[in-house]
């Protein structure tokens, strides 16, 4: 029984279809060989402005109480200053930021806590907010806080679960100003290795300049990563990076030099950005449990610079493929790759140099470096955890993130 299917890359039927490289392979992983093409989530900044809290009601009446507020959002909390109000009613006026990704699957939970002892905290009441309410804000334009009514922590502290049945939920209530920033451009990597710079409000994107089209041609002299049979060997793939898009070849089994041939493209917004391919030995292949918890190596990666490219001109040379390890800087073979850098128009590239690099709102409301290495750090957790949740997954954006 035979099957024919003759096409090229840019046919639909590409990804599926069988290569002789991969006859070896069980038909339940042919789809961890395929090559496919995964978009970043869309990350958003929250900012919470955590103002004020009144009417509060702790557990013990006997004392003032030293409160702060905690946000959490996913996996991320962050918490106010400790007021020392000796009243009820409390200020802070701070600014939280957190990252998140659509679709939104988190909701803002707002918390205060009272410190009643050197490692106790008892929580005095909490709010949830939907991500899906909030406001979303493209400018710096002010905007309305909202009052949010406290509710007990019924689950929480004994002195909450002897309070009468009949009494009202109601422990006071917290003033916040929340909004998803749209200004800001979500920073998921290195600023000195950026791929993109645009701000995550779409209305906001300046038109493009230009066309990247990348060639991914071959590798040479790869050091093997496992033994088979008794011989090194490795199951290479590249993953490229670029904006919003990444793309994963097709894996080449049982081989140290592989020949992958495929083209990719992007648009260009910024010519001063970086796209980086990496090289990375399969792990997916076996059977059993072990190959859905297991992690690709990476075998190496390159970062072009598109501002030292010449437009409509084609690179092709080999790079080598560094990794550092705790030894230093390793060089494990060369990689094979045709680039080139299409600029649509001359004039529209000299206006981007004459701009700010990062969107106005980085200018206007600029972030600390501690918050930016915070949120990058979550920005590139989310990213990887998103696109690991893919089908297939992509199990080589945390080595090109690196």
């Amino acid at each position: 029984m035979l099957a024919v299917w003759i096409g090229s890359q840019a046919d639909e039927a590409f990804p599926e279809a069988w290569h002789s490289d991969a006859a070896c392979i069980s038909k339940e992983h042919v789809v961890n060989l395929r090559s496919k093409v995964y978009v970043s989530p869309k990350l958003w900044y929250v900012r919470a402005n955590v103002i004020e809290a009144q009417d509060l009601q702790p557990c013990d009446k006997t004392r003032f109480p030293e409160v702060y507020a905690k946000v959490v959002v996913g996996n991320q909390a962050l918490r106010t200053k400790t007021s020392q109000n000796k009243s009820i009613n409390h200020m802070w006026n701070e600014d939280l930021m957190f990252v998140v990704a659509e679709p939104f699957e988190e909701q803002v939970v707002i918390s205060v806590h009272d410190k009643v002892g050197p490692n106790k905290d008892e929580v005095i009441g909490m709010v949830s907010i939907s991500l899906q309410k909030v406001e979303r804000r493209m400018d710096s334009k002010a905007l309305n806080s909202k009052w949010y009514i406290l509710e007990k922590n019924l689950d929480g502290d004994d002195c909450w679960k002897k309070k009468k049945r009949n009494e009202a939920n109601c422990s006071g209530r917290i003033r916040i100003r929340i909004c998803l920033d749209g200004g800001y451009h979500v920073l998921d990597e290195s600023t000195n290795y950026s791929s993109d710079f645009k701000p995550t409000g779409k209305q906001l994107w300046q038109p493009s300049i230009g066309v990247l089209e990348l060639g991914i041609l071959g590798a040479q002299g790869l050091l093997p990563t496992k033994t088979k049979d008794g011989r090194g060997t490795t199951n290479a793939y590249c993953v490229a990076k670029y904006g919003q898009k990444w793309v994963r070849t097709r894996t080449v089994v049982d081989n140290l030099s592989p020949k992958w041939n495929e083209q990719y493209t992007w648009e260009v917004y910024e010519p001063c950005t970086v796209v980086t391919i990496g090289v990375f030995d399969n792990c997916q292949l076996q059977s059993g449990e072990k190959s859905i918890s297991a992690r690709d190596n990476i075998i190496g990666k390159v970062r072009i610079r598109l501002s030292t490219l010449e437009s409509d001109r084609v690179y092709i040379h080999w790079y080598p493929l560094l990794v550092l390890n705790n030894s230093g800087v390793k060089k494990m073979g060369e990689i094979k790759l045709a680039i080139r850098f299409t600029c649509l128009s001359l004039l529209s590239m000299l206006h981007i140099y004459l701009r700010p690099l990062l969107p106005r709102m980085h200018y206007l409301y600029p972030l600390s470096i501690g918050q930016l290495d915070m949120l990058r750090h979550q920005a590139m957790q989310i990213v990887s955890a998103r696109l690991g949740r893919a089908e297939p997954p992509l199990k080589g954006c945390g080595g090109i993130h690196a």
